[in-house]
């Protein structure tokens, strides 16, 4: 009872313990960069595990090429984030769209994409064909119809074209400008090849196609109810 007891609670047992504990939950982690600091703080207490408790000078060298490895890398990614700059424009997609990825992946993602601006009557996407752009709006409304009847509205923050980037399925609405509207454009194809490449930002990019289409679902929704509301019995 006592050696079963001592394995596991003594001896500096919790701090191997531990180590494990930041080991696995650094492996739950969708961003990179906590990835890293938790499997730094897993390598930190695997080093005074090794050195002061099992007297293991080979782990603890090992374990500190771990623990620098990752701080070279996110050295390297803080060195990368310095040196990004953005337009406003640039800056409010990063912040609105993409918070949760570095300024450095934003920046990779902004080389495929282009500044448009289009007048009122442009065709975004038509019900039943593949969106050839992914559209991020920055200014400007555009109307929303599925089967000729107009369901709602798009505006500034809002994707358009999503739907054919995520699944390669047709658009399910025609989305035209109904003003002058200012966006960033991704070609469909390329954006894909991206996405399938990084893990990280097709993660975040997914995530913002899922809360957009969620937001764009509740203003139909509210806009039908109204709609219903209105008519006279």
């Amino acid at each position: 009872m006592n050696v079963a007891y001592e394995s596991l609670l003594g001896g500096g047992a919790l701090i191997g313990h531990a180590s494990y504990i930041l080991l696995i939950g650094s492996m739950l982690m969708t961003r990179m960069f906590w990835l890293r600091v938790l499997a730094i703080g897993s390598g930190t207490l695997a080093i005074l595990y090794s050195m002061f408790w099992v007297y293991d000078p080979v782990s603890a060298y090992w374990e500190l090429m771990f623990v620098l490895t990752n701080v070279g890398q996110l050295a390297l990614q803080a060195y990368r984030n310095r040196r990004t700059s953005f337009t406003s424009e640039e800056r409010a997609f990063h912040q609105v769209a993409l918070p949760d990825l570095e300024p450095a992946q934003v920046r990779q993602l902004l080389k495929f994409g282009r500044w448009v601006d289009a007048e009122a009557g442009t065709e975004f996407t038509q019900q039943g064909e593949l969106a050839p752009e992914l559209v991020f709006i920055v200014s400007g409304d555009a109307r929303v119809e599925v089967d000729g009847q107009a369901v709602g509205m798009c505006g500034a923050t809002d994707f358009v074209g999503e739907i054919s980037v995520s699944t390669g399925m047709p658009a399910t609405a025609t989305v035209t400008a109904v003003t002058p509207v200012r966006y960033l454009a991704f070609d469909r194809s390329l954006l894909r090849k991206l996405l399938d490449r990084s893990d990280e930002i097709g993660q975040a990019v997914e995530q913002a196609f899922r809360h957009g289409i969620r937001e764009k679902l509740i203003r139909t929704n509210m806009a039908v109810a109204s709609s219903t509301r209105s008519v006279p019995p």
